[in-house]
């Protein structure tokens, strides 16, 4: 608290500074703001839908994605304040306002005054690319100049400083989502109504056209894109089926698995009659041997004999042609020639039996016959086998050709399986892609001006006030801070704190700085009431005689000045007191002086001979502490030690030194601070308030002493 009192007095000594300074920047901030142009606003409501629009995505039960919708909002406003958008409303208005420009009736796109400024920018190129009175076609024209070189005068329009057309202007257009709703504010303010009117009305189409271009050329990328990985997905699929059938076609394949399963049932069946044959012929061929052994030599008779041996390969034949043809007609009238033949070989078989009987009467009828039969079941199965083993031959190399071919067709069917689901997967998403650009011509539909731009008719309310108080406050705590730091550096003891912050003793007066006026002497004498009162207290009343030493660091400090003061001070209260000065009453350089432990050792001389006895107050002042030792046991047999100094004069190191020495030596601790030359705010801190007595000085009195502290 002591603290804030203390900052408080200190800006209170600088109340003018304080007062006038900030006054001043106020009205200069006040005037210059004066001048500057009126503004205009101009404000729009567009609706996007985003938030409650139809979601042909979106399905009943789902909800509702505000990070997604955020998102689309941030986005969209992202696309309002675009460098890209802003340039097209640059240009657009550039071309609308040159193409209808006339200085002295713009009608609804500019004043005469911007009108003007702006004849005066366009060059003899600009006006060439102009079409009048057709904004389009200039705007087009300004477009394509644009975009043509980095430098032109487009392009300085824009990225320049100008007021209206360049994008500094632009960016302070203001884009605010209304709450939480799917509409957004759109506010411009500038120095010409019809220029913010016509800005915003140019910004409504623009940025829609732009948020489109951007989300259309997305959804149409997306679907151009998988309509050609379609489309070469299709004629892949395509080639690789036609390739399956050419394949299946070149090897006979209708069903592979099938044809595959029958060929391994045949293999089977074809096994299975080659083994039940070969039983037969090994069946037939052991009968054989064992006829052949009964009937003994007659097996040579038939072995000779040619007819039966004609006979018996003509059988043979017949059973290899019966074999090797299918069932049918064919198949029935072989079976018959077998059927005839044999019964032939059995009639030649007989007739040798017959030729053999009559003359040796060695062969059995039946032993013929069965022998015969068990020749023609050999035959038979002989001729069958080798057809078999034909057939067995054929359908080895049947599973050789399938083989390779099962491979082939599982591998060519894989791609198309793979190709198949790629071309599934691509249509799936292009679909989706197709329902995204659906939604997007549904959610684009839906943009829509709530409340279109109007031409202000007023200006906005100007700030001057609001800055004028900013800056009486800031150049207020701007000053206030340099104060308060120049009174951290300041080394003057120019009030009690100050002395006591710097010195370290207590203060217990301050006497004015003497100017040659009538009232000087009315604060001189309050002054020294004070200080007489002040000083009074510190007397011993045990002690007859009271000894007031008085001493300062440097010349012209003022010992002389507070010394008669006081002498008159007690002489007025007839105290007889006694005034011994170093200029005058005694040698300072002499031993007396310097090994004095009273004041009776040296400053006893003529002129205060008889005076000093009978005096109850003697005021000693002494040199200087830089020209001069001080000694100083005649500290602990004064009343009070007074140490001068000038508020108005620095308080250096040395001074500090010389202090402190003093300060070491006084054991009774009786060493006060009187300041000399002070104002009549220090002095009045001691002695109470000074004339005037005005409701400005009472304040300023008041402030002075907040955070005083004169307590010794």
């Amino acid at each position: 608290m002591k603290a804030l009192q203390y900052i408080i007095r200190i800006l209170a000594k600088k109340w003018l500074l304080l007062l006038v300074l900030p006054v001043m920047a106020a009205a200069v901030v006040f005037a210059v703001m004066s001048r500057q142009p009126k503004l205009y606003k101009s404000s729009c409501t567009i609706y996007t839908g985003i938030v409650s629009g139809y979601d042909v995505l979106a399905s009943e039960n789902s909800r509702q994605d505000w990070m997604a919708v955020n998102n689309a909002v941030d986005n969209l406003m992202s696309v309002i304040m675009a460098e890209s958008t802003l340039s097209n409303v640059s240009m657009r208005l550039l071309a609308r306002n040159i193409s209808h420009l006339n200085t002295e009736d713009t009608g609804e796109y500019m004043t005469p005054k911007t009108a003007t400024e702006l004849n005066t920018l366009v060059t003899p190129e600009v006006k060439a690319l102009t079409v009048e009175g057709d904004e389009e076609a200039t705007f087009k024209n300004y477009m394509k100049h644009f975009e043509s070189s980095r430098d032109n005068w487009f392009k300085q329009m824009f990225l320049w400083n100008h007021r209206h057309y360049s994008f500094n202007a632009l960016s302070n257009i203001q884009v605010n989502r209304v709450s939480n709703s799917d509409m957004l504010r759109l506010s411009y303010t500038c120095d010409d109504q019809y220029i913010a009117y016509n800005t915003l009305l140019i910004l409504e189409s623009e940025f829609i056209k732009q948020y489109l271009s951007i989300r259309y050329q997305q959804t149409n990328d997306v679907v151009h894109y998988f309509e050609s990985e379609l489309k070469t997905i299709s004629e892949d699929l395509s080639r690789k089926e036609n390739d399956l059938t050419d394949y299946n076609i070149e090897n006979g394949v209708i069903n592979y698995n099938e044809q595959t399963k029958m060929v391994a049932e045949r293999q089977k069946d074809l096994d299975a009659q080659i083994e039940q044959i070969l039983r037969e012929k090994d069946g037939a061929d052991e009968k054989i041997k064992i006829l052949e052994e009964k009937m003994g030599n007659v097996t040579d008779v038939f072995a000779h004999n040619a007819s039966f041996i004609n006979q018996l390969h003509t059988i043979n034949s017949l059973y290899s042609n019966s074999s090797s043809e299918g069932s049918g007609p064919a198949k029935e009238s072989l079976n018959e020639k077998i059927a005839k033949e044999t019964d032939k070989l059995k009639s030649i078989s007989n007739e040798i039996s017959a030729a053999q009987h009559n003359k040796e009467g060695l062969a059995n009828d039946l032993l013929v016959s069965e022998w015969v039969s068990a020749l023609l079941v050999r035959s038979k199965a002989d001729a069958e086998l080798a057809v078999l083993y034909e057939h067995k031959e054929d359908m080895e190399e049947e599973v050789k050709r399938f083989s390779p071919v099962g491979s082939s067709i599982k591998r060519q069917e894989r791609e198309i399986n793979f190709s198949e689901q790629n071309y599934l997967a691509n249509l799936n998403s292009l679909n989706s892609a197709k329902l995204r650009q659906k939604n997007l011509q549904l959610t684009s539909a839906t943009f829509k001006v709530l409340t279109p731009p109007t031409v202000a008719l007023y200006p906005e309310k100007t700030k001057n006030k609001l800055y004028s108080m900013i800056a009486f406050l800031f150049t207020f705590v701007l000053i206030c801070g340099i104060v308060i730091v120049i009174e951290e550096f300041n080394k003057k003891p120019y009030d009690a704190a100050a002395a006591r912050k710097l010195i370290g003793l207590p203060v217990i007066g301050a006497y004015p700085h003497v100017k040659k006026k009538k009232k000087n002497t009315i604060y001189e004498d309050l002054a020294m009431r004070h200080l007489g009162n002040s000083i009074t207290n510190h007397f011993d009343r045990n002690q007859n005689v009271q000894i007031i030493n008085i001493i300062s660091v440097s010349k012209g400090e003022g010992k002389s000045t507070i010394g008669k003061a006081l002498f008159n001070y007690f002489e007025n209260l007839d105290t007889k007191p006694v005034y011994v000065n170093w200029e005058e009453d005694f040698e300072y350089n002499s031993k007396y002086y310097l090994l004095a432990n009273s004041i009776y050792d040296f400053c006893v001389n003529e002129n205060n001979m008889e005076a000093m006895p009978e005096a109850n107050v003697i005021i000693v002042e002494y040199p200087p502490l830089k020209d001069a030792s001080f000694p100083t046991k005649i500290l602990s047999n004064s009343a009070v030690n007074i140490l001068v100094a000038d508020s108005k004069k620095d308080w250096t190191g040395m001074s500090n030194l010389l202090t402190n020495e003093i300060k070491r030596f006084n054991k009774q601790n009786n060493l006060r601070i009187i300041l000399n030359n002070s104002d009549i705010d220090t002095v009045g801190s001691f002695t109470g308030m000074l004339p005037p007595f005005n409701r400005i000085h009472r304040l300023r009195f008041t402030f002075w002493n907040l955070g005083a502290d004169n307590n010794e």
